[in-house]
């Protein structure tokens, strides 16, 4: 389990968290062909990291099957 956050621009939130000290688990990954279903969710990006007690939370810009109409 864990919580996703919706963003619009998520290189530009990753950076900003990131300057103000967040740790994150990793580079913002955009997802390529194979790896996500639906496969029209191509190009959505994703950044995790944890709270302080550990619970695995989620930057998301989503695109195509995954953005909201």
């Amino acid at each position: 389990m864990h919580l996703c956050f919706l963003v619009d621009d998520l290189p530009s939130t990753y950076e900003r968290m990131r300057d103000a000290g967040f740790g994150f688990l990793g580079r913002p990954y955009t997802f390529a062909a194979g790896e996500v279903n639906p496969a029209d969710a191509l190009g959505t990006q994703v950044a995790y990291f944890n709270d302080p007690d550990g619970t695995n939370l989620e930057l998301i810009a989503p695109r195509g099957g995954f953005a909201r109409p």
